[in-house]
């Protein structure tokens, strides 16, 4: 990446991470707190008048901020300028999970699989246990550390549950979406607890998987 000018005048852009449906992801480096971080930048959406409609980004980093998880990538900062929101959050060395299927081209160990789905078991039942849906569970949004951790990442689709545990929204991913999430229906636990079964089909050997039953997702 060529020398590009600090972003809000503190982070400083060192490389392309990738981009997705809800934005673009830097590694940048906090010229304030001497520390690698990962950036998210959305762009704002604007008026006829070129003047931003609604503050993007704001929802996703409250939602986030509220889920300190071990396996949740914690965020730091939410800010914005003139054309874009910027969710500032730690930076993950390793890759994600998506990323490591392509190169393996294989499914994942049982043993691989076991440590995989017990982190995200336990980082989406705290964000239950917290009011929160992720409703964008895929491989795409689990990150493997270099020494192993496992990192649910991008709430960016998430919802605060009202009283109920209930919320509504279509936005995801096809194929991993329950009907109700595709219909625009009411949302709650269930429906990312399927969306993790369908990742677990994925990484799995999923003869095994029918052979042992789904005991393996039950929590």
């Amino acid at each position: 990446m060529e020398e590009q000018p600090l972003i809000l005048d503190r982070y400083r852009p060192l490389a392309e991470l990738g981009s997705g449906a809800h934005g673009d992801v830097v590694r940048a480096f906090d010229t304030r707190m001497a520390r690698r971080v990962a950036i998210k930048r959305l762009p704002l959406p604007l008026d006829r008048a070129g003047r931003p409609l609604a503050k993007a980004g704001l929802a996703e980093a409250r939602t986030a901020a509220l889920l300190n998880h071990p396996a949740i990538v914690t965020v730091h900062e939410w800010d914005t300028d003139s054309d874009e929101a910027f969710l500032v959050m730690e930076a993950i060395e390793g890759a994600s999970l998506a990323d490591i299927l392509d190169e393996t081209g294989e499914p994942l160990t049982r043993d691989e699989v076991a440590a995989v789905i017990r982190a995200m078991v336990g980082a989406i039942g705290f964000a239950h246990d917290n009011g929160v849906l992720h409703l964008d569970i895929k491989p795409g949004n689990v990150l493997v550390t270099r020494d192993g951790r496992v990192k649910v990442a991008d709430f960016g689709v998430s919802a605060l549950t009202d009283a109920t545990g209930r919320a509504r929204g279509t936005a995801g991913t096809l194929g991993y979406m329950p009907p109700e999430q595709l219909r625009a229906g009411e949302l709650d636990a269930r429906t990312d607890c399927w969306a993790l079964a369908a990742l677990t089909f994925e990484v799995f050997d999923d003869q095994w998987l029918r052979l042992h039953g789904w005991a393996v997702l039950s929590f």
